[in-house]
Formats: C-alpha cells, structure tokens, sequence
C-alpha cells in the first residue's frame, strides 16, 4: 500500500499514515493519548470475542504495544535536551587566538525544576580520539531562584585539539553518572595554522627547504617558471601576427636557451565573455591546441608529449586577475566589481550586473582582448654539470687517497648539478675537507635539513636536523653571514622553535641589507611566523614587497582573512591560484572566503578544485568548522 505502513496481527490491520507517524512518536502526550486509545478498542474487541484463538492474539497485541510504547517513550527522553538547551559559547565556535583558545560557556539551566537544591553539576571536558582535557567544572550560581551559569575558559592549544568536540556533562550531585550531555563545539578555527613554513600533510609533496650560499657565477639547479600569453582575433583559433605574439614567441625563446631542461610545458587556452567568442566551449581548447603546434615549429628541441592542454570558459577567475593589475578604474569602483563577481549567480547572470556597473565599456575594451588568448606556463631548469674531463678528475678526488685537481667553482658546479640529496651530501662533505668555506658549511647543513624533512622516524629526522644546526654553527663561527642566519631560522622552524626562529630571522635582516632576494626569503618567513603569532597587520607588512611564490600570496591571505578583509584576502588567494594551482591552498583560502561571505555554492566549488591539486588537503577540510555543512 502506498505511502503507508501496515501493521497485521490476527484479523486486525492497522496503518497509520507515515506523515503522521513520526510526529505521534515525537510527542510523549500524543502517544499516551493512542494508547488510551488502543486500550478501548481491545476492550471492546474483546467483550465481542467468540474464541479463545482471538482473544489470545488480542492480548499479545496489547503486549506488544505497550512494550513498544515504553521503548520509544525511553528513546525519547534520552534524546531530549532537558537541562542544557539554553547553555552555549561565546564565540560560537572554538577558534585559536595566538597560542590559546579563549571563550565564555553561558546559559541557565530550566526553571522551577527545583535543580538548585540537588548540587547541580557540570563538567566540561574536550575529546578526540587522540586525547582528553577535563576543563574542570562550571559553577551554578542562584539568582532569584534561577541557575545561572557563566565561565571564563582559556587554555594552550595542542596539534590534537584540531578535531576535539567540547562537551558539557550535567549530573545531579559530583559523583554521579551524567543525566544529559552536549556538544557545544566541533572542531577547532585555526586558519594561521595552515601557513606555508616549509612543513607539509602526510601525501602531500615535500617542499624544499633553506637556501645554498652559491657564488654569483653560478645558479642553484632549481626550477624556473616563465608564463607568456598569445592573443587571437575574437571567435577564431587561428594564429595571428600581432606584435605581442611575436614579443612573447621572443621571451620563450630566451628562456629555453637559459634554461633547456624543461620540465613541464602547460598552455590553457582561454575565451572572453564577448557574444562573438560565442558560446562553444570547445573554442578554448582549439586555441591551446594551435598555440602547441607553433611551438613545436619554434622550437624543434620541444617535443609534442611534453605538452598538456587544458582550457576555461565560463569562469570569471582570469577577468578578475586581469582586474587586479588593471590602473584605469578607481579602486572603489573595482571594489564593485569584485562584489558582483562574488555574488551567487551563474556565470551569464554575473555577465549581465557587470554591465550595469561603471566605466563597463571602458573596462570591457582594455580587458575582454586579453582574455582572447592561450596562456603558456614553461618549467625549467638551467644545465648544470662538469664535462667529460673534469668529470674524470671529479672521481679521482672522491677516491679514499684522491688529489684535488679541480677549483672551488668545479666542485660548486657539480654539487648543483647533483641529481640526488645523497650525492649533494658527499659532494659538500669533501669541499669542507678540501675548501673548508663558510659556504660549504652551510651548503651540506641545508642538505641535511632536508633529508631530515623527508623522513617520518622522529628520532632519524632529530639526528639529522642536530648535525645541519652544528654545520650552521661552524660557518657562523669562520663568519657570520645572514644566509647562515637565515638556514638557522629555518632550521628553528621546522623544530617548531618558532620565537628563537624569530629571533635570529631578525638579525638575520638587518645583516641582508642590499640583498634583495635574500631580503624577501628573510621577511616572508618572518610574515609567516607573524602570522603563526598572532600579529597579522605586521605580517601584511612584511608581505610588502613584489610576491611571486604561491606560498607567500596564501600566507598574505591568510592574514588578511582573519583580520576580516575578506576583498584583499580573496586578492591574494587568487593570486595564490595563479602563481601555482597546483598548490591547492589557494583554492583552500577561496573556499574559506565564500563561506564567510554566505556563498556555500561557491565555497564547495573551490573544495572541490583544491583537492584536485592537493587530495591530502581531504583532513583539514573534513574537521574545519567552516565546512562543517559539507561532507568531505
């Protein structure tokens, strides 16, 4: 029978309506008023009973209605919230300030239930997996014949605290089991947690750490991204001559002659928003697809399975990049702008209140061409290696009894050139028994530094870690340079020392005046440890300077977030995003964004985006209070 329940026993059919079911067994009074009910009717039914067989199954009916009525009315009073319903936090929820967690538990307990005389008490414990914190009891203090309960709570925030549920128990006397308890919090809101220090998640790839003393002739064998863009007539995927094509086909040139090893070549192709792009999503990719076969014809050396081709349409990510370096519009005007874009609505809906806005057409002109085009993002590495010969006399210093025939700057060639940390470490070791420099003390500490980052043992990452900080002792002991300095603070970082850290990134940079990449390697990771701290407007300082890591722009975002700028943190996360997708934490910060914002849609889209890029960002997601309303 549709949309019904049927219950059969004997002759007797009943079948209540589900709609009503629920509602019935919800309320204590409606279900006694059923069974008063079903009393009479087996009453009556029995009075009329002709054989025993009826009257048998009769009575077992009524058995087991009672039975069930007792279970639920059970069930229920379990579930209900009788004591704590008023009782909640302020804030609402549980988020790190600095290095603690702070908040008021406040509420009163239900009138005339005559609590006060029975030693009310309520004990607050947090609860993971990992561990406990009992945070003691909460007073109940009467006013006028009310229990009124108010606390203060402060503690130090530990890694395992992250998932924790705070749990109010309430009891009648001080050793009693609970009557009721509740969960006033999930989770922990720690966003200044999730800064870029050079740590990493389990699954995710381990990011390189510290900086070699190089001399000025040669450069670290690291990898090098270059971005171009090539530009079409609108609605075509053909190529054009324009002079911006032929500028960027000129500075991809100039890089792969710099850097030949390439390591990855991407080119996503792109549409505008203008109706003669026209609406076929397939026009991007033929963009991409073209701009691919003119740089095999460039370039011979490339081959066609380095290449990977991806496109976007309906999306307005790459206009609002375009927007932030766009000088023409007065900063409130773009502010609009962005509003719009943030709005919920799909991607013609968005198109549409844009246009309405100020300088439309102007802006429209100066930005839509731009968005005609193929961008290509090139990795590559410059090559580093010895000859033939010298490779020879290479091996012949190695020996247990070798000579050294080979200068300072051999020796610092091959050492960058060395595929593996291993072989970097053996390198390194024999040019402080040859050279004995400040630099090779500081170039074989960073190489222990990361071999100490990679490994999950505790205690052989702690042995590691002891000999790059005695390394990094030595080469400030023969001179104290700011690069050794900055290896140090580093170093401090990764062992969670992060005030010491702080302290010597600091002297760090008064001695790094003039060195301008150094500079920005010392005052990013002291932003990021400002952040960490809990001084984010000094950390937006320190982010002061030109930014091209996309570690640096989300921990500028991160900043910014907190501090409830959420227009400049989104800036920055986008930023994040273009500088290096692959990093997910970008999309991370825009998710974090949108909820604020109240735009769930949004902020589901971009989690979905992060993990993508970074699947291990799967357990922050899933214990983040922000996205309690998902189910990652």
């Amino acid at each position: 029978m549709k949309n019904k329940r049927m219950l059969s026993i004997g002759k007797f059919n009943f079948s209540p309506s589900l709609e009503q079911t629920p509602k019935a067994l919800s309320s204590k009074n409606n279900f006694s008023f059923s069974m008063v009910g079903s009393k009479c009717m087996c009453a009556k039914v029995l009075i009329n009973a002709s054989n025993w067989q009826t009257r048998l199954v009769i009575r077992l009916f009524w058995m087991l209605s009672i039975f069930f009525a007792a279970s639920q009315n059970s069930v229920g009073q379990q579930a209900e919230a009788t004591y704590l319903t008023s009782v909640s936090l302020v804030p609402q929820k549980l988020r790190v300030e600095r290095d603690s967690i702070k908040f008021l538990i406040t509420g009163k307990l239900p009138a005339g239930s005559g609590l006060l005389t029975k030693q009310p008490n309520l004990r607050l414990r947090l609860l993971s997996n990992r561990d406990t914190l009992d945070l003691g009891t909460i007073p109940v203090q009467n006013q006028a014949g009310i229990a009124i309960l108010t606390k203060n709570i402060a503690f130090s925030y530990m890694p395992w605290m992250e998932d924790a549920r705070l749990v109010l128990d309430f009891s009648l006397g001080k050793n009693k089991a609970p009557e009721e308890s509740k969960i006033l919090a999930k989770g922990v809101q720690a966003p200044q947690l999730l800064v870029r220090l050079g740590t990493y998640l389990p699954g995710e790839a381990i990011p390189p750490v510290g900086r070699f003393d190089f001399s000025t002739t040669i450069k670290e064998s690291k990898p090098v991204t270059k971005s171009v863009s090539f530009r079409f007539e609108p609605g075509k995927s053909d190529w054009a001559a324009f002079q911006e094509n032929q500028e960027a086909q000129r500075q991809l040139a100039v890089f792969l002659e710099q850097n030949p090893e390439l390591l990855s070549l991407k080119i996503t192709g792109l549409q505008s928003p203008e109706q003669s792009e026209g609406r076929n999503s397939q026009l991007g990719y033929l963009r991409a697809e073209r701009i691919g076969q003119k740089l095999l014809e460039f370039f011979p050396s490339l081959s066609k399975d380095q290449i990977t081709y991806q496109s976007r349409w309906n999306d307005w990510f790459d206009f609002r990049i375009l927007l932030a370096d766009y000088s023409g519009l007065a900063e409130e005007t773009k502010a609009r702008y962005y509003e719009e874009l943030q709005e919920e609505g799909t991607y013609f809906e968005k198109g549409q209140r844009i246009k309405a806005l100020p300088e439309f057409e102007r802006l429209a002109a100066a930005l839509y061409p731009k968005l005609r085009s193929a961008k290509v993002e090139l990795t590559a590495r410059p090559y580093l290696g010895l000859g033939k010969q010298k490779g020879i006399l290479l091996k012949e210093a190695l020996a247990p009894a070798g000579v050294n025939k080979l200068s300072y700057s051999d020796w610092e060639l091959a050492a960058a050139a060395a595929p593996s940390l291993e072989e970097k470490a053996m390198l390194y070791a024999s040019m402080i028994k040859w050279f004995g420099s400040p630099a090779t003390f500081i170039n074989l500490a960073v190489v222990r530094m990361r071999q100490g980052q990679e490994l999950q043992d505790e205690e052989s990452r702690a042995v590691l870690w002891e000999e790059s900080a005695r390394l990094l002792e030595e080469a400030n002991r023969l001179k104290l340079l700011p690069l050794g300095l900055y290896n140090q603070g580093q170093l401090k970082v990764l062992q969670g020392e992060f005030w010491e850290a702080y302290k010597i990134l600091s002297e760090a940079s008064v001695l790094a005046k003039g060195d301008a990449s150094l500079t920005i390697a010392i005052e990013s990771l002291r932003g990021a440890l400002d952040v960490r701290r809990g001084d984010y407007k000094l950390a937006l300082l320190r982010f002061g300077y030109p930014m091209e890591s996309a570690e640096d722009w989300f921990n500028k975002g991160i900043a910014s977030y907190i501090l409830g700028d959420y227009l400049n943190a989104n800036a920055a996360f986008e930023a994040s995003v273009l500088a290096n997708r692959e990093l997910g934490y970008g999309y991370y910060g825009l998710a974090l964004v949108a909820m604020e914002l109240g735009q769930a849609e949004s902020g589901s889209l971009y989690l979905e985006k992060a993990l993508t890029y970074r699947p291990a960002l799967r357990q922050k997601i899933a214990i983040d209070p922000a996205f309690s309303q998902f189910d990652f």
